[in-house]
């Protein structure tokens, strides 16, 4: 018995040295892990601690102030020795709940010695040991960063650290920066500040602001495989005051709207050769709000000749922009400044006419702009027999228009007068039999010009004094007298036409006045025979 006694004061005496020592040369060698697959690190069987609760004592105990290295097959070494005050201060350690070592490490890692670790190399081993975060952060917060099952992954203690793992508040500081520049060297500090802020604590990490966090900085390019070059940056301020911001009366469109396949990053590399391929590939998305409008351009010509391999035909986003869409007509000049993109020279003419002029110089939005002759997203073909049959209803649509016409003292007699005369009259039997019949009669723009439309007080219109010639454009024999049998569109007056004013009037008073005389005439011999007839009787 007093050999037990002897025996348990001298193992109490070595294990209070051991502590007061810091067990300094013993850990040395119990740490110098060699982590190879077949490595032997003790063939003394492993002594699990009786405690799980106090494994941190167990821990620290030798942790905390040993010199010791773990070493990879690669070389790579990692020193072993862990600050508990680091641990203690730590989001882990400051929780309501703290996490001990085993929280995070198998509870048989706390076995002495430990058992080898098999990752060939340091990374490895990171990778491997994050995998453990997700037993509390399920799912972890979304980043841009490439995942756990991504070839290069970005973990967990890569940005937040192993030991001492940041407080929330701490990492909303902009003082975290210094950690990312570690991977990000080529970002200055200050632009990554604004992407971390709000790519990594945005409350709702797929909005805009985590979009707008990279896509606000400047000279951001993209350059597709045949050279051409694409800005990434964007305006915010543009993007909010468009149709699709947060300034219209609708619903605002987030950017996952449109770019519901690019909401992680990296991004999937875009496989189109070019920016026009790009633009072509992402225009389609319009149709899921737009449906009716999409369907109606497939039909147009624009649609048809898309579809007939030209590749520049007009599609959404080149008559609306993307994230510059404005409203189409606000102001309303901007309705032909859009044309213009593709239509210059037709947009030069229209800009010297009565019309363009009125617009584009004096600001008046009651005169036609492009849409309102070929429509909007159903523009048909200007070339074809039923649209010229059918122009001078379109013509009429403003010049037959009492209340419009009557503010610019013009006639509205135009289209009636038209519709009676020669041309008029056989166009409309045209109409009515085979609008797409041909038919070589003169409609409004073959005298009054197409785009190019004048005034009638111009010298370049193509009536008054080049009547004559624009009359000779169908009737090449026409001499200088042909135009007088022409009344133009005037109704006969004194001050237009007074000849056939004046005859048409004296018959306007003869006839009626004849057709009562006769009328006379007729009742009082009808009055005379009645009246003799019942003489008779």
């Amino acid at each position: 018995m007093r050999s037990f006694f002897l025996w348990l004061l001298a193992a109490g005496l070595l294990a209070a040295a051991m502590i007061f020592s810091g067990w300094q040369t013993g850990s040395v060698e119990a740490f110098r892990l060699t982590l190879a697959p077949a490595a032997t690190i003790s063939q003394a069987p492993a002594q699990q601690v009786d405690d799980p609760a106090r494994s941190d004592f167990a821990c620290r105990l030798c942790h905390q102030d040993t010199t010791a290295v773990i070493e990879f097959p690669s070389g790579e070494t990692i020193s072993a020795q862990v600050d508990p005050q680091h641990l203690a201060l730590s989001a882990h350690g400051t929780a309501e709940e703290p996490l001990a070592c085993t929280s995070c490490h198998d509870p048989n890692d706390y076995r002495i010695p430990h058992e080898g670790v098999t990752a060939p190399d340091y990374r490895s081993y990171q990778v491997e040991k994050s995998a453990a975060c997700a037993g509390c952060h399920q799912p972890a917060h979304l980043t841009n960063h490439p995942d756990m099952a991504a070839e290069e992954p970005v973990v967990c203690t890569d940005c937040h650290d192993s030991h001492e793992v940041q407080a929330v508040d701490e990492w909303e500081t902009t003082e975290i920066v210094a950690n990312c520049v570690q991977c990000h060297e080529v970002e200055e500090g200050d632009r990554l500040t604004s992407v971390l802020e709000a790519g990594l604590f945005t409350s709702q990490p797929r909005e805009d602001e985590y979009c707008l966090a990279c896509h606000t900085q400047p000279d951001m390019t993209l350059t597709f495989p045949n050279g051409d070059t694409k800005s990434l940056t964007i305006d915010p301020e543009v993007l909010r005051q468009s149709a699709h911001g947060e300034d219209n009366p609708w619903q605002p469109l987030a950017c996952r709207n449109c770019h519901g396949d690019a909401m992680t990053y990296p991004h999937e590399p875009l496989d189109v050769g070019s920016l026009r391929e790009y633009s072509l590939e992402k225009y389609p998305t319009c149709a899921s709000c737009h449906d009716h409008n999409y369907d109606l351009a497939l039909d147009s010509v624009h649609g048809a000749a898309l579809e007939e391999g030209e590749l520049e035909a007009a599609v959404c986003t080149d008559c609306h922009g993307a994230h510059d869409t404005p409203p189409p007509d606000e102001p309303r000049e901007r309705i032909s400044h859009t044309c213009q993109q593709c239509h210059s020279t037709i947009f030069d003419d229209y800009a010297e006419s009565v019309h363009g002029e009125a617009l584009l110089e004096d600001g008046n939005e009651d005169v036609p702009t492009c849409i309102n002759c070929h429509g909007v997203h159903n523009i048909g073909d200007p070339t074809t027999d039923l649209f010229r049959i059918r122009s001078p209803e379109l013509c009429a649509s403003c010049h037959a228009n009492q209340e419009l016409m009557a503010e610019y003292d013009i006639s509205t007699d135009v289209f009636e007068t038209y519709v009676s005369d020669f041309h008029g009259t056989t166009v409309t039997l045209f109409e009515h039999e085979d609008p797409n019949a041909p038919v070589n009669k003169a409609v409004c723009y073959d005298c009054h010009g197409v785009h190019n439309i004048k005034g009638p007080n111009d010298p370049e219109s193509g009536i008054k004094a080049n009547l004559l010639e624009t009359c000779q454009q169908c009737h090449p024999d026409a001499t200088t007298n042909f135009p007088d049998a022409w009344t133009s569109h005037f109704r006969p007056s004194l001050e237009h036409n007074p000849l056939v004013y004046l005859v048409n009037l004296f018959y306007a008073i003869v006839i009626p006045v004849t057709l009562l005389f006769f009328a006379f005439l007729i009742g009082t011999d009808i009055y005379r025979r009645i009246r003799m007839r019942r003489q008779r009787m």
